[in-house]
């Protein structure tokens, strides 16, 4: 009997089965958080010198595309200067509605501000990692967002001084959404890992490229309204009950730095 549990194979199953055992009782949290602050010096300094270099290179190669981009920057700028003037007068009726019927003005959200300290190895930004944990007040299932109130994902696991979010492109993720000039609804999926797609969308409606698709709350733990993507390209068969679009998401994933959790 001492020989099989002298033997490696044998000895090293019972060493894994042990430690799945303590880490799904917790009790290897104080060595994980040990090891998070050992690490993670070095694994946030690897990773903005990777995220640094991807950038300069990404601008010696866009360097003969400026000039037109200037172009489009410029009309650009005009079409937001006058929908800007819009907005303008929108929330000045609006706040005259308010103050008709008595409304209350919306409660701004309490933000946690995180930095992206590392993500997945198949290079997909299905997952990353943030630099804040159950200390900062985190918790599973908390939302995470990027400036301007883009949906970037979900807390999925929370430790005392880190946290793993999953993205909204990673192809267990699901969000009830709408398309905001038609209020029409569907389900938002990543799909293999890297692309983004709308679905369950109601046959006969019409979904038009560059539509906007927002969260719709629907589900009760997802705020409405969060910026998700635009619809880059309908595909719809007269013998599916539904349409499905595919978007591009408002996150570029590629230069997430820094993230918002919204507090519980």
């Amino acid at each position: 009997m001492k020989r099989i549990f002298s033997h490696p194979f044998i000895l090293s199953l019972l060493i894994i089965a042990a430690l799945i055992l303590f880490n799904n009782q917790g009790w290897l949290n104080p060595i994980k958080n040990v090891l998070y602050s050992i690490i993670t010096p070095g694994e946030e300094f690897s990773y903005r010198v990777s995220f640094q270099a991807d950038r300069f290179f990404s601008f010696i190669g866009s360097i003969n595309d400026l000039e037109d981009q200037n172009v489009q920057l410029k009309d650009e700028n005009q079409r937001l200067l006058g929908e800007l003037v819009q907005l303008k007068e929108v929330v000045r009726e609006n706040e005259l509605l308010r103050q008709q019927i008595g409304a209350a003005e919306p409660q701004p959200r309490d933000l946690i501000l995180a930095n992206v300290i590392g993500q997945d190895s198949s290079g997909f930004r299905r997952y990353f990692l943030i630099n804040k944990g159950s200390k900062h007040g985190l918790k599973e299932k908390s939302v995470v967002i990027a400036a301007g109130d883009l949906l970037v994902g979900q807390v999925t696991e929370v430790n005392e001084s880190f946290s793993k979010v999953q993205s909204i492109i990673d192809s267990n993720s699901r969000v009830n959404a709408l398309i905001q000039e038609s209020s029409v609804t569907g389900l938002v999926r990543g799909e293999q890992g890297k692309d983004l797609v709308i679905d369950l969308l109601p046959q006969g409606e019409v979904i038009e490229q560059g539509q906007s698709v927002i969260s719709s709350g629907l589900a009760g733990f997802l705020p409405n309204g969060l910026l998700i993507g635009q619809i880059e390209q309908v595909i719809s068969s007269d013998v599916q009950i539904s349409q499905m679009a595919k978007l591009k998401p408002a996150v570029d994933f590629d230069k997430l730095e820094k993230v918002f959790v919204i507090k519980e």
